[in-house]
């Protein structure tokens, strides 16, 4: 008699278990090419140039501060820059897919460049908070209710420069398009970048004096917080402050609205409805950004953990949404306000 081969189908246990190996077997990863350090440099000089072209319309003579000794800038030009910013994302994403994504190691190529925007605004912000608080101590420029011709103990000047640090803060959103994190690029994110260009635009022309400084004050102490929290990131430092920056924000909110309030109620004498508006534009600017932010916030950080089952359990591990210690700006949504952010290597 003939010998005949008896095929065996596995058990449904074993047909199990090899469905298991193949589903929890890790996706096969496209090999990203390596850029040239001729490459990185060159994004870093450009970065440079930009910075360059920034501080030579930034830094202007402190006698002709545009919104107090001299003019401001037509509303005109905040119109086309925030408007540019809103185009150049779809088009710099397209750039990014096109050119970038899967061919080359964006995160490696944009490294240099991110860890000198990060510093500089580091070294830009805490520059400004010196500023104001020197304004205050040494020069004598009161805590509230100032005269609104009050313009010459350099606060004002802070206040300038920080509004024009709002479009180079754009910058948080390029290096999140070019790196394909969509993710982050979130409405609150957009939101925020767009509209602080227009509140400041409009505290500098209705009321570039007196109690403006006390937001930038505020809000550059945070970006210090911020932006040193990235740039350690990147170099891979621990930050000892990043479990408080969320909290830090929330409090920015809160104060810049109180002492809006009591600005308000201790107005000087000669108030017009310009100095009232402006202080009400920063007011809806803060709740906003707080309303939105406790949005953000509940959805991202207060998710329920996914229930699995046993047999999911042992195929593969569930990490919970909730688990992300990361800020509002770095998460998986984004900057926070402020952001904010938003350049830290994730």
């Amino acid at each position: 008699m003939a010998s005949s081969e008896v095929c065996v189908s596995p058990s449904s246990k074993e047909t199990a278990f090899m469905n298991t190996k193949a589903d929890s077997a890790p996706p096969v990863e496209t090999v990203l090419s390596p850029p040239s350090l001729a490459a990185r440099y060159t994004c870093i000089s450009i970065l440079m140039g930009i910075f360059a072209v920034w501080g030579k319309l930034t830094f202007v003579d402190e006698s002709q501060i545009p919104g107090a000794q001299a003019k401001l800038h037509h509303w005109s030009l905040t119109l086309g820059l925030t408007t540019f910013y809103l185009c150049s994302l779809p088009l710099l994403r397209m750039f990014s897919t096109r050119y970038l994504e899967n061919k080359i190691n964006v995160k490696v190529l944009l490294r240099e460049s991110m860890v000198l925007y990060n510093a500089a605004q580091v070294v830009l912000n805490f520059w400004m908070v010196c500023r104001i608080l020197h304004a205050l101590v040494m020069r004598g420029h009161p805590f509230i209710s100032g005269p609104f011709d009050l313009v010459d103990t350099g606060a004002t000047y802070a206040v300038w420069v920080h509004y024009c640090d709002k479009y180079l803060e754009f910058f948080d959103t390029y290096f999140m398009v070019l790196r394909g994190r969509m993710d982050q690029v979130s409405f609150l994110h957009v939101y925020h970048h767009f509209s602080i260009a227009w509140a400041w635009w409009l505290g500098l022309e209705l009321h570039s004096g007196g109690d403006i400084y006390f937001g930038a004050l505020i809000n550059s102490w945070i970006h210090v917080m911020m932006y040193s929290y990235y740039t350690m990131s990147l170099l891979k430092i621990p930050c000892p402050w990043k479990r408080y920056l969320t909290m830090a924000q929330l409090i920015q909110f809160v104060s810049v609205v109180v002492y809006s309030g009591f600005s308000c109620l201790w107005m000087p004498e000669g108030a017009t409805w310009k100095n009232y508006t402006a202080i009400y534009v920063q007011v809806f600017e803060m709740v906003s950004l707080f309303v939105l932010f406790m949005h953000f916030y509940r959805k991202t950080y207060s998710k329920k953990p996914k229930t699995i089952t046993r047999a999911e359990s042992n195929a593969t591990p569930v990490e919970s949404d909730a688990s992300s210690d990361t800020l509002p700006e770095q998460s998986s949504e984004q900057s926070s306000v402020s952001s904010h952010g938003s350049s830290h290597e994730s």
